[in-house]
């Protein structure tokens, strides 16, 4: 996959730092182990409500789902604002287009994976008119992260853009562990995220007691530092879904020890028991990407 695929990608999902963070680099999915370099260990985030499992079967898993049934002696689970069954739809503007893109963000299960209790996460993009007339895009993005930690076990890509479909699915395996589900896996420092797994854990991370998160994560091809800070602790946002008072978060991207300053990424969750993202601003080089809620449904 060629370097030119990149605009498209982030049309569709700015949230996914995995196309915001493939800035003119070529793309190549590799079968075979590989070994970025290391960054700051996770944070260990505080959390609101606890969730409960899922009986729902992901058709996507190469292995049988089965429901999470943590033994006696097993770690807890964290407590975290969403459940399964919760989708969360967005409006994406970008330059001239009010309507450029739709975003989906999805909890699908409570999942084992492996013997690793999960949660099964989901983010779906597709292109709208106009926009979709030059770029047909219509990606999926899974996430696969522990219950109790919130890093990440499986990262997958579903990509369909321009007529071309590509598929990689990844295990995140971390330093000093093996692999456990015989795909293509990459060795990451321990309490990595991937993308998906980021958003999500930003939802849990109580940022009244702790108004900063560091984290590394991987977005399929490199690793990054991602630091994020609280920057205002009670500001309204008015969106499609209602009206939020919300907690403001700006996210700044490292690579190597510096900072990648053409990227800008700002999340604003409202100040509720879901602490639900009321929206999302990107801005790069080539225009601001804005994701604004629209609807919440809970199956």
């Amino acid at each position: 996959m060629s370097s030119r695929r990149f605009p498209y990608l982030i049309v569709l999902v700015p949230i996914a730092f995995a196309a915001i963070l493939l800035l003119g680099r070529p793309h190549s999915h590799s079968s075979a182990k590989s070994t970025p370099k290391a960054a700051v260990a996770a944070a260990e985030p505080a959390q609101p409500a606890a969730a409960p499992p899922s009986t729902e079967t992901d058709q996507k898993q190469k292995k049988p789902a089965k429901e999470a049934t943590p033994g006696k002696d097993a770690p807890k689970a964290a407590p975290v604002p969403f459940a399964a069954g919760e989708m969360l739809d967005y409006n994406v503007s970008w330059a001239a287009f009010p309507s450029a893109a739709t975003l989906h963000l999805s909890v699908i299960e409570r999942h084992n994976l492996y013997g690793w209790d999960t949660w099964h996460l989901r983010a779906t993009g597709s292109t709208e008119n106009p926009v979709r007339r030059i770029f047909e895009i219509d990606d999926e993005f899974d996430s696969y992260t522990d219950a109790v930690t919130l890093a990440s076990h499986q990262y997958e890509t579903y990509l369909n853009e321009m007529g071309k479909a590509e598929k990689s699915m990844m295990e995140l395996t971390p330093q000093g562990t093996v692999p456990r589900g015989g795909i293509a896996s990459v060795i990451v420092p321990p309490g990595t995220r991937d993308p998906v797994a980021l958003l999500q854990s930003m939802r849990a991370w109580d940022w009244d007691r702790s108004p900063e998160m560091r984290t590394p994560v991987f977005d399929g091809h490199n690793l990054y530092d991602v630091h994020a800070n609280r920057e205002a602790a009670d500001e309204q946002v008015v969106v499609a879904a209602g009206d939020f008072r919300t907690t403001k978060i700006a996210v700044h991207i490292y690579k190597g020890g510096t900072e990648m300053q053409q990227i800008r990424f700002t999340l604003w969750l409202a100040k509720n028991a879901a602490r639900t993202p009321a929206a999302m601003e990107a801005e790069l080089p080539f225009g601001t990407f804005r994701m604004e809620l629209t609807q919440i449904t809970q199956k």
